[in-house]
């Protein structure tokens, strides 16, 4: 029993330590801005996924944009540029726009992994799992 509390409070310690990061959050567009009601007046909402990801594994990073859970773009960090899914949307991702946003959340998601990663192995949780291909035509 005592063996598990000091447990616990390792992980709050540890989760403790990365508060003094929160500033950064309002900088990234990955961070909700507020829940948005499901009806008003008749008309839906809908949903814009912004998902960035990076590992110590392969692929190190990656970015996924989607519109109701459809997969519109992806980001080539090699090239700097989006990948639509269809090319109905390639005019749409040659537009410049959060360009700068999306190089804020790669180095923020990359020092979390260098810089505090290593101090704090073994002490919060990790999330692991397989991703599930939806494969249609």
């Amino acid at each position: 029993w005592c063996e598990a509390m000091d447990q616990e409070r390792r992980r709050g310690a540890a989760l403790l330590r990365l508060l003094h990061l929160l500033w950064l959050l309002p900088y990234s567009r990955t961070a909700p801005e507020g829940p948005t009601p499901a009806w008003r007046d008749e008309l839906q909402n809908h949903t814009f996924q912004h998902t960035m990801y990076c590992q110590n594994w392969n692929p190190s990073i990656g970015l996924s944009e989607a519109y109701d859970g459809d997969q519109l773009f992806s980001f080539d960090f090699s090239q700097n540029t989006r990948v639509p899914r269809l090319p109905e949307f390639a005019d749409w991702a040659q537009k410049p726009g959060d360009t700068s946003t999306i190089f804020f959340d790669k180095t923020f998601c990359q020092s979390m992994i260098q810089e505090i990663g290593p101090h704090l192995e073994g002490q919060i949780p990790v999330s692991r799992g397989f991703p599930i291909v939806d494969v249609f035509t």
